[in-house]
């Protein structure tokens, strides 16, 4: 492991669960970006079309499978919660 992934690690390691899995879905869009810029496109879709396919690959990976109740999840990712850098 690089010092740089080992100090991520440790910062992660620190912060809440919520945060955690927030962390790791960040990532997890991180890499989807690489791949996409690995695969040559000859032309952009559309919108629609390209949210569609990112749905159906979001559905195969089961990303929110350890969500049990969505709409209490819901309720819950969208309290207000400071922001690292504007504590008020």
């Amino acid at each position: 492991m690089t010092a740089i992934a080992q100090k991520i690690f440790e910062d992660v390691e620190k912060l809440p669960p919520d945060m955690q899995e927030e962390t790791f879905n960040f990532v997890q869009f991180l890499k989807s970006k690489i791949i996409k810029s690995d695969c040559k496109i000859e032309r952009a879709a559309p919108n629609g079309i390209a949210l569609a396919q990112l749905m159906r690959e979001a559905s195969k990976k089961n990303l929110f499978s350890h969500i049990e109740n969505p709409g209490e999840w819901q309720r819950e990712i969208r309290k207000e919660r400071s922001l690292p850098g504007r504590e008020s």
